[in-house]
């Protein structure tokens, strides 16, 4: 619960000073607060870990933190790879554009 805590706390400062963006804050506010919550309730955790037959309940914490994180490093693997591809063709598109403006210069020296 005390990690939770720090770690909402530590979320909020760095949103604060802009360090976070806010489109990604909201994962990891939700993320805070859920655990805020499972470790709050233990009625919740108890009736959780009965539910998925785990005989430890502070497992279940660890199960679901561990799970979110999974997800959340895949969704950012998505967001590298279509910025990469971005980047890719961006730096295609100048290389293009630069060698246009040589020949055009050249052309131009040419004709004079």
């Amino acid at each position: 619960m005390i990690f939770s805590l720090i770690f909402l706390l530590v979320v909020t400062e760095f949103v604060r000073k802009g360090t976070l963006s806010e489109q990604h804050s909201l994962f990891w506010f939700v993320f805070a607060l859920t655990m805020l919550l499972m470790a709050a309730n233990t009625r919740l955790l108890e009736f959780l870990s009965r539910l998925l037959h785990i005989y430890y309940a502070p497992s279940v914490l660890f199960l679901f933190g561990f799970l979110l994180i999974t997800i959340y490093s895949f969704h950012l693997t998505i967001i590298v790879s279509r910025q990469s591809e971005k980047l890719l063709k961006l730096t295609q598109e100048i290389a293009l554009l630069k060698n246009k403006i040589e020949e055009q210069a050249d052309k131009t020296v040419k004709s004079k």
